[in-house]
């Protein structure tokens, strides 16, 4: 890696850029700088022209109007290409997975890039390269097992030294951190420390406001394609962020908790699966949230599906109004009144090819038959577009694919289908995941809606504040077990912290 670079010249700058699509303008007016050595921070909601925007700088977006200056080289907008950034230093990490899953990390991180000898792949030289990747970014992973069997973060380490493999002067980190646990994104910060140091020049999109504080120099905010102002992370608050993020002040980020509590709805007796979890005993009455807190590996996804009747149990049972239930496959929770929103929405949740109506009413078709054996699809309709109107759904027609909504309004979505089906438990697993400010706004507040109308809740996440703020009571698990229940004036991040790590703290 080249040292620091003290030259002052704008790595990339950005003037009036356009971006229109047929029907949609989806950028308008836009103007960016990248300097050498900075993070700068790309923000703004689900749909605010982020995304299109790296896309321009990456050549993958030809911009309909606008100038673009590489390293202070006027580009040629029309010829512009990705294999043309790529030559010119620009080079992307996004959040979702690019890497083939049966390949080894040294295979995918020199795919299409094998370098030969004798006509042969050079493996002992792609080893010692990929050696000098991972000693650069101080990182020890696995290159020699198929990426499929590594966590989540060293994945996204392969994905970086992938990046970093023809020394690119620019990295656009697109919501890399939307998937890790906090360990692994403090990794990232000093990853990034590491590159700016080197003069490299990080654009860092991300919806988490808190990151852009910790690791971010310069800011800019979109909204609805629209370039609303840059400057000095250092120079504002996070309130100030948001206000320009949204358009409004956030002066209640969590709505109250529901203290108006009715019978215990959900209860769990020493449940056990597996290399998962073990003993779990938990409660949830009517009208209440109950949080469950635990680092990566902790089981608390495990345990959720469990209860939905999609993870294997060996012992302990689950009740629902005080009666014992079996519930082996996910129909049958459904039939006892659950249902989950899964921390992968787009691969669990939604069914991708299918449009807003029938994501909608999927687990509750057999209620809008014809004589018990024809489906009303007018019934259908009405049902989807009064329960999304009720979610404050933002799209067009109900026939839209999901695969067009932002983050946010997909997981809407996933929660409507459970509301129309009149749901009883919510299992709500990372129910923000990846999702804007303004977004996770209108999800506290449904969760809030749910739990006045007398809904029980167990909401996992990996955001402390999150489960303080919602939660009524918050079970802490560690490698498996139950460490800790906290409420009251034990639920406090510090108390939480030491159960995660294992320590019990009074």
């Amino acid at each position: 890696m080249s040292d620091r670079n003290t030259d002052r010249t704008p790595l990339i700058e950005i003037k009036n850029c356009t971006m229109e699509f047929p029907g949609v303008k989806a950028l308008d007016g836009v103007n960016f700088t990248l300097m050498p050595g900075e993070c700068h921070a790309l923000v703004g909601e689900n749909g605010a022209g982020k995304s299109t925007l790296s896309k321009c700088i990456t050549g993958e977006n030809c911009m309909t109007k606008g100038e673009l200056f590489v390293k202070g080289e006027a580009i040629k907008i029309p010829s512009y290409s990705v294999r043309e950034s790529q030559k010119r230093g620009i080079a992307i990490v996004h959040q979702e997975f690019t890497l083939m899953s049966d390949m080894n990390g040294v295979e995918n991180i020199f795919v299409g890039r094998y370098e030969k000898k004798h006509g042969f792949i050079d493996w002992r030289a792609l080893d010692r390269r990929a050696r000098e990747l991972m000693n650069f970014l101080q990182c020890d992973v696995n290159l020699h097992v198929p990426v499929k069997s590594l966590r989540t973060a060293e994945r996204q380490i392969i994905q970086l030294a992938k990046a970093l493999l023809e020394e690119p002067q620019i990295i656009i980190f697109d919501e890399l951190t939307a998937v890790l646990q906090e360990k692994d994104i403090q990794n990232i910060f000093r990853i990034i420390g590491i590159l700016k140091e080197r003069g490299i020049g990080i654009v860092y999109i991300s919806h988490r406001l808190d990151e852009v504080f910790a690791c971010c120099d310069s800011y800019t905010v979109l909204c609805d394609g629209r370039y609303i102002n840059s400057g000095k992370v250092a120079e504002i608050d996070n309130s100030q962020l948001v206000k320009m993020i949204i358009g409004r002040e956030l002066a209640n980020v969590y709505p109250p908790v529901n203290e108006e509590l009715g019978e215990v709805i959900l209860e769990v007796r020493n449940l056990t699966a597996p290399k998962a979890f073990r003993n779990i005993n938990l409660t949830v009455r009517a009208g209440e949230v109950v949080g469950l807190a635990g680092l990566l590996g902790a089981g608390k996804t495990e345990l959720v599906q469990a209860i939905f009747g999609n993870h294997k149990i060996i012992s302990g049972e689950v009740l629902v109004k005080g009666t014992p239930v079996h519930a082996k496959k996910p129909y049958q929770a459904i039939r006892l009144g659950m249902g989950l929103v899964p921390d992968e929405r787009r691969t669990l949740g939604l069914n991708m090819k299918f449009d807003i109506k029938d994501n909608t009413t999927l687990p509750s078709m057999k209620l809008f038959r014809k004589w018990g054996i024809f489906q009303n699809h007018e019934a259908e309709a009405k049902a989807a577009y009064d329960m999304n109107e009720k979610m404050n759904l933002n799209y067009y027609s109900l026939w839209q694919n999901v695969r067009k909504l932002s983050g946010g309004n997909q997981q809407k979505i996933v929660i409507a289908k459970w509301m129309l089906r009149e749901t009883e438990i919510f299992l709500l697993d990372e129910p923000t995941r990846g999702i804007d400010i303004g977004a996770k706004f209108e999800i506290y507040n449904l969760i809030h809606q749910l739990t006045k109308q007398k809904k029980a809740v167990i909401l996992v996440s990996p955001e402390m504040e999150e489960l303080i703020g919602l939660c009524n009571r918050i079970y802490i698990m560690y490698e498996g077990a139950i460490m800790d229940e906290v409420e009251g004036d034990r639920k406090t991040q510090e108390v939480i912290i030491n159960s995660l790590l294992g320590v019990n703290a009074e």
